[in-house]
């Protein structure tokens, strides 16, 4: 049980972290979701449990999350990139 609450607890704090935009937490957190996972992969209680507190609807967010980022992220990249050609064209 004590792992289903620390998932949860994890899984939002994934959650603020990518509403807060910090990004260089992610890694960590993910791999202690991963190593929960690990611990638990053969316990049908466990599956069964993390369905009933709502943890597919968390997944989904941080899968939302993640793609806004993304969008984000390339937005950033494809202006970069303008303004290098931009520079580069002017000299």
């Amino acid at each position: 049980m004590d792992n289903i609450k620390l998932y949860k607890k994890i899984t939002l704090e994934i959650i603020q972290c990518l509403k807060d935009d910090k990004i260089e937490e992610l890694e960590i957190l993910f791999e202690k979701r991963e190593k929960i996972l690990q611990e638990e992969k053969n316990n049908k209680n466990f599956k069964d449990l993390m369905i009933n507190i709502g943890i597919i609807d968390l997944d989904k967010t941080i899968k939302n999350l993640l793609n806004q980022n993304m969008i984000k992220i390339k937005l950033e990249i494809q202006k970069q990139k303008l303004s290098t050609i931009t520079n580069n064209t002017y000299i």
